[in-house]
């Protein structure tokens, strides 16, 4: 399947198109925002809030498609984490069968995002599906009863000049990256965003899952703005349908015994 993006093309499989409340000891510790983000340059909302609005490309935060960024034997996986992760099959990949990729693999998508806010709501639409997320600032507890979804339910806060994501709620329908690395229905995942400048967004997301690693794992990047290509939108339309033709042509990467 070819798909066309911002003036090049992207082949690729379906195999490869990409690529729980825990105890609150579990939450990671709130920080202090960089120098750099409290500097004049920061763009602000008119009520004085970072203004994370804008058109942003994702590529930092793809990690090749494997959040170990090949250091395998530093994740800290429980006994069931790393079964999971050997038992995993790339022709199983739930992108591959048009299944939207979950949280934080959304945030791997060689492709961009926009960015919109008010006093009340950040939403991310992402150019990957035409998926879309909305960000809640006003509610400060997750609903009782929260029905797992692919993206959850996802709350916010500003701490300083940085916003906290928290969001519970995640189905276990999705893996964490392309290489297959696991989750479970009790996945919680915190995002922390912080304007530091006029062409910069540092992006920290933090995955707690007890029953699959031993303790948060965290990931960094740092967003740039997304240039404009002549004559294409920002945000191409891009789906992905239920009649893809590669998916009879998967291969099975598991051991035969």
């Amino acid at each position: 399947m070819t798909i066309s993006i911002h003036g090049f093309a992207v082949i690729a499989t379906a195999a490869v198109l990409y690529a729980y409340i825990p105890a609150a000891a579990q939450t990671p510790p709130a920080k202090a925002p960089s120098p750099a983000a409290n500097s004049g340059a920061v763009p602000r909302t008119p009520d004085g809030q970072p203004d994370l609005s804008g058109f942003w490309s994702m590529a930092a935060l793809r990690y090749g498609g494997n959040l170990a960024m090949g250091k395998e034997s530093e994740v800290p996986y429980t006994d069931p984490g790393r079964q999971a992760y050997k038992d995993h099959d790339a022709k199983d990949d739930p992108t591959g069968l048009c299944q939207p990729p979950g949280m934080p693999r959304m945030l791997h998508s060689p492709f961009p995002m926009m960015v919109m806010q008010d006093k009340n709501h950040v939403a991310f639409l992402y150019e990957y599906m035409r998926i879309w997320r909305l960000i809640d600032l006003n509610r400060t507890q997750h609903y009782p009863d929260v029905e797992d979804t692919f993206f959850g339910d996802s709350i916010g806060k500003w701490e300083g000049d940085t916003l906290v994501i928290d969001t519970v709620g995640l189905n276990d329908r999705t893996w964490l990256d392309t290489a297959g690395h696991q989750h479970s229905a009790d996945m919680r995942v915190v995002e922390r965003i912080t304007r530091t400048g006029p062409e910069s967004m540092d992006y920290e997301v933090t995955v707690i899952d007890p029953k699959m690693y031993a303790k948060p794992w965290i990931h960094k990047g740092t967003l740039k703005p997304q240039k404009a290509t002549k004559g294409l939108p920002e945000l191409l339309e891009y789906f992905c349908t239920d009649h893809n033709i590669d998916v009879g042509h998967l291969v099975s990467t598991k051991p035969t015994k």
